[in-house]
């Protein structure tokens, strides 16, 4: 006994003589327990993987200083939807006017417009043979003009659209033209809750032409929606969170997670976090679940949208309808930023003149029926209709009912191609910076493009920098265009190619 308290009391004198080894600490700066960093708030990792705004509202100085949850922000620039015409189909002249150097109005002399279908009897000379409703001037016996008054029944909603022509060469029906600038909108500003980009079609695009290959970026590549299940798709969990169904599904989660954090949220001292920064990190898991429940599949689905429904009702070909419907409600209700519908079958010179007049009205009906839904959602929105290059008429007459005694469509023409841009403005009609100017480049007498009338003539990917540009005026930000496109092929003749003013 004696032994071991000696032995004790030597073991007990060696460690008092022992040095010290202390951790390396930087001046003014003092160990921290396991309590003292749970005061500071941190978090579990769950938490902040499902509601990453919680960091951000931390980092930024004038979210600390308000009071109270903040709704996370869509896109700030007015929602586009592209429709993109495969097969080379018709626009200048039988549908959009076009004219000489003038524009629109300038009309070419008699006879000039018979390559674009217009026989003499249907010169835009004669009286009642031009339609301006919309500000963009349509020949009034267009199919386009007809189907968009077929679901666009309200003239007073058709009154709130301005447009503009772009005069254009482009490849022959072919995929190859690099001419949907969706990216360059998407990094603009068009941007969604949910994604920036939307296609019917499984491509870097989303439709059939190609984008500008300076443009893509794929860390935004279009997701596809062709099906409202595709649109459901987008925001189901599926099997994987099976055991929180319970509990609302995904909503369940954040819930869960944000007891959790709670709990670590009371245990910090008053004196480390003020109570506002708490308050606002629980905001962030109210702010997510709001986000959640918007991103339901009920709000996300077509199946009960009454304005979408209605809007759609007149279509008379129901598979367009049934796979245009999801992209135009995602886009007009946030959910994303720009999409592009691609439509077939405008490879229509086929003996006929009723084919092509057919797929204009079906063209029409779908332009009609998005100026008509965003008019029932309150939502301004930009239609771009582009299509592979265009469509030449013969000599001969369709004399059918279908054909309405215009001229016959005979082959390919990319020389006779064009794209056109409309904006609905919920408020009233947009307004332009030059009075009646819409056209941009202009036409032959033979009907044709002229290729030197300005840089976008011959060129699909300064067209597409050119509609950008006009997307950019909108929202007084054209002096932005070299930053979205990567150069301004335009520099100080940029005006030239702008037909629309600022309009919020």
């Amino acid at each position: 006994m004696k032994d071991n308290k000696e032995n004790k009391l030597k073991s007990e004198e060696e460690k008092d003589t022992q040095p010290v080894i202390k951790p390396m600490l930087h001046e003014g700066h003092t160990l921290k327990s396991r309590r003292d960093f749970m005061a500071q708030g941190f978090l579990g990792m769950t938490a902040f993987a499902l509601a990453p705004s919680a960091l951000t509202l931390l980092t930024k100085s004038a979210h600390a200083q308000t009071v109270g949850c903040l709704v996370p922000e869509r896109g700030t620039l007015t929602p586009v939807i592209i429709i993109d015409l495969a097969g080379g189909g018709n626009i200048a002249g039988s549908n959009v006017m076009v004219g000489g150097i003038g524009g629109q109005s300038d009309f070419l002399p008699m006879g000039s417009y018979a390559s674009l279908g217009l026989p003499p009897d249907f010169h835009p000379t004669l009286a009642g043979k031009t339609n301006s409703e919309m500000g963009l001037v349509f020949h009034s016996d267009s199919g386009m003009l007809r189907g968009i008054q077929s679901t666009a029944t309200n003239p007073l909603t058709r009154a709130k659209v301005e447009g503009a022509v772009f005069c254009t060469t482009s490849d022959d029906d072919t995929g190859n033209n690099q001419s949907n600038p969706m990216y360059w909108l998407a990094k603009a500003g068009a941007t969604g809750e949910l994604r920036p980009l939307a296609g019917t079609n499984q491509s870097d695009s989303g439709g059939n032409s190609m984008a500008p290959a300076e443009s893509l970026n794929p860390s935004i590549a279009p997701v596809r929606i062709a099906s409202n299940q595709d649109a459901i798709n987008l925001v189901s969990l599926g099997n994987r969170f099976g055991e929180f169904e319970s509990n609302a599904g995904s909503t369940g989660i954040i819930d869960t997670a944000s007891k959790l954090s709670q709990k670590k949220l009371e245990m910090i001292d008053r004196r480390s976090l003020p109570d506002k920064i708490k308050e606002l990190i629980g905001c962030s898991f109210e702010q997510t679940n709001k986000q959640l429940e918007k991103l339901s599949e009920a709000n996300v689905s077509t199946v009960n949208d009454a304005a979408i429904n209605n809007a759609f009702a007149p279509f008379t070909n129901v598979g367009i309808a049934n796979s245009a419907k999801p992209i135009v409600k995602m886009v007009l209700d946030g959910y994303i930023g720009a999409g592009t519908i691609a439509l077939g079958g405008y490879d229509y010179h086929d003996g006929t003149r009723a084919l092509g007049d057919v797929r204009d009205f079906e063209l029409g009906q779908l332009i009609g029926s998005i100026i008509q839904a965003a008019s029932a959602k309150g939502s301004d929105v930009v239609v771009y209709v582009l299509t592979d290059g265009g469509v030449s008429a013969g000599d001969a007459i369709d004399n059918t009912a279908g054909g309405g005694g215009k001229f016959i469509w005979a082959g390919d023409s990319g020389q006779r191609s064009a794209t056109f841009m409309m904006v609905y403005k919920d408020d009233g009609r947009p307004f332009l910076r030059t009075a009646n100017k819409r056209q941009i480049g202009y036409y032959k007498t033979n009907g044709a493009v002229e290729g030197s009338a300005g840089l976008t003539s011959n060129s699909v990917v300064n067209t597409s920098k050119a509609m950008v540009a006009n997307y950019l005026a909108l929202h007084g930000l054209e002096g932005k265009l070299e930053e979205i496109v990567g150069d301004d092929p335009f520099k100080s003749s940029l005006d030239r190619y702008l037909v629309f003013d600022k309009i919020r």
